[in-house]
């Protein structure tokens, strides 16, 4: 599946050194088009969506998850120490420095399978191995230097969140309370669960004693029958329009029958007269 391939310029020549042979191949440029060039971006890809991607996915469901708790809240900006020296909430900004995604691709294990002529289809085996490399292969995002705040009253060095959650404090106590508060756990007090426990229990019995053992094979009478709708045809044959032979024949008989219509009137009339 893997391939290790090092590449080394010598005299303006790329050298392609592989474990079986060393063969010279001239410099040329790729096309947006190559196939090795678009299966090295989906590596890099994977890379970043593990890296940033992912994380920042996580963030907002957790943000999501606390909008759904109602402890949704939007936490105060700190004030610059610099400016506002004696507030209780200022704090001097550290400039972070990020350590940049490594894009090599020797410190990328899925580009051992971007060479020409690997092949696409795997077994079961092998793709999950292949699975388990792509979600687990990767660094976290770490911070090389500098990152959060020095908080000016304390020269205590705090996080982003702690200097926002402190300005909050100073600013609005209401809020920096609903921040506060723990998240709802999903175990209750004993006391308070046991009377709901015992009237859900009850209510089963009784349910349960109502309807009686259910029969195999029964009819589910619950739902609404499905009924099949014989009008459809009515309406479209009303709606249809006549074929030219019918109309045709129908012309014919009125013509047929007018003369005799006609004779039936004049002898009405005459014998009025």
């Amino acid at each position: 599946l893997f391939r290790s391939v090092h590449f080394v310029s010598v005299r303006g020549i790329c050298v392609a050194r592989t474990g079986r042979r060393c063969s010279f191949v001239a410099a040329m440029g790729k096309s947006i088009r190559s196939k090795i060039k678009k299966r090295l971006r989906t590596v890099k890809r994977q890379r970043v969506d593990a890296m940033i991607i992912t994380p920042r996915e996580h963030e907002k469901h957790e943000r999501l998850v606390k909008v759904s708790q109602g402890r949704g809240v939007t936490l105060s900006k700190p004030k610059n120490a610099f400016r506002y020296p004696d507030s209780d909430d200022a704090v001097f900004p550290q400039h972070e420095v990020i350590k940049p995604i490594d894009f090599r691709a020797q410190n990328l294990p899925m580009a051992g399978t971007v060479f020409r002529g690997n092949r696409r289809k795997y077994n079961a085996e092998e793709a999950e191995m292949l699975t388990a490399v792509i979600k687990t292969s990767h660094p976290k995002m770490e911070v090389m230097a500098g990152g959060g705040a020095i908080h000016a009253k304390t020269g205590k060095k705090i996080s982003k969140e702690e200097a926002e959650l402190i300005a909050t404090r100073v600013n609005k106590p209401e809020i920096a309370a609903i921040a506060e508060t723990p998240a709802a756990s999903s175990t209750a007090e004993p006391s308070s669960s046991a009377p709901a426990d015992a009237d859900d229990a009850a209510m089963e019995e009784d349910d349960e004693q109502d309807d009686g053992p259910e029969p195999e094979g029964s009819a589910d009478t619950s739902r609404r029958p499905v009924v099949k709708d014989i009008r459809r045809a009515k309406r479209t044959a009303e709606g249809r329009s006549r074929p030219n032979s019918v109309k045709k024949g129908g012309n014919k008989q009125q013509a047929a029958q007018a003369p005799a219509a006609d004779a039936g009137k004049k002898a009405k009339a005459a014998a009025k007269k």
